[in-house]
């Protein structure tokens, strides 16, 4: 079989933007000034208040005029942006359902940017120790494997289940409600539920993604 020519092969390599500061600017600034144009945006993200979602939605709210919309899950933020109920969406880069953001034929990718999460971390109920045997640990799906990082030995050792969590916040109500022993959580979560930390990383810088129309 013969090789195609190199001539050919380079047809299929798409030409990369121009510098990557200069797109990421670009972007930034087109967003900007639309939320200057259009007081009251609404975007759509990950609640209840105080998932990492809602934090980083609202410190973009208060500096630019936007409303925020907490969904219980990411499927709901996506169909609500697909519906046209919400003008935008923001989703971490660190979801694993972001490829049907990327992929849906009716939206765009607006803009990105870095932003810091709060602490993360184990949690545990302050007035009970987990139980002997198995542990059930409530999580969200992308924080798993936090627990594997962080966790004691004396954790690290037992058997284990998860129970699944839609957010950082829903893993912090499960345990408080009895249904788990320990969860993955933020910072926010532990609070709110009043919760003690078992171990804890300090927050890491990700990078979010603003969805819009076509």
């Amino acid at each position: 079989m013969a090789t195609p020519p190199e001539t050919a092969a380079d047809e299929w390599v798409p030409a990369l933007p121009g510098p990557l500061a200069e797109a990421y600017g670009r972007r930034w600034r087109a967003v900007v000034d639309r939320w200057a144009s259009r007081p009251g945006t609404t975007l759509a993200t990950l609640g209840p208040p105080g998932t990492s979602s809602h934090l980083t939605a609202a410190f973009l709210a208060e500096r630019h005029g936007l409303r925020v919309e907490l969904s219980d899950t990411f499927d709901a933020v996506l169909a609500a942006l697909v519906d046209r109920r919400v003008d935008q969406a923001l989703v971490p880069s660190a979801y694993q359902g972001l490829t049907r953001f990327h992929w849906h034929r009716d939206l765009r990718l607006d803009a990105y940017f870095a932003q810091a999460t709060p602490e993360y971390g184990i949690a545990a109920d302050p007035d009970r120790e987990p139980a002997a045997g198995q542990l059930a640990v409530a999580a969200l799906w992308e924080v798993r494997r936090l627990f594997t990082d962080l966790a004691p030995p004396a954790l690290r050792d037992r058997p284990m289940r998860w129970v699944d969590a839609d957010s950082t916040q829903h893993a912090a109500e499960i345990l408080a409600a009895g249904g788990a022993d320990l969860a993955v959580t933020n910072a926010p979560g532990v609070h709110r539920h009043a919760l003690r930390w078992v171990a804890r990383r300090p927050g890491a810088e990700i990078v979010w993604t603003l969805f819009g129309h076509c």
